[in-house]
């Protein structure tokens, strides 16, 4: 943190690649939902939906001290894959 400067609110989120997948394929979990997501361009949506200007703002860690990601999926993904 630097002294006198506003900080945005951090999000922690886990990366998961399917091992040796080309292109990339995995998901991403930021403690609330899973986005799946395939490509660099799928990736790149992903942390879009949790890391952008519209992204809900949630607190970390969350206020119940749970660190463990829940594993639902975003109802607006499916994993092309499942």
């Amino acid at each position: 943190m630097l002294t006198g400067v506003n900080q945005l609110p951090m999000v922690r989120v886990t990366l998961e690649f399917e091992q040796g997948s080309d292109p990339p394929c995995g998901r991403l979990l930021d403690g609330e939902a899973v986005y799946p997501f395939a490509g660099w361009l799928g990736l790149a949506s992903a942390l879009e939906r949790v890391i952008g200007a519209g992204a809900p703002v949630r607190p970390w860690p969350p206020a119940d001290g749970s660190a463990s990601p829940n594993t639902t999926v975003a109802p607006w993904r499916q994993h092309p894959y499942a």
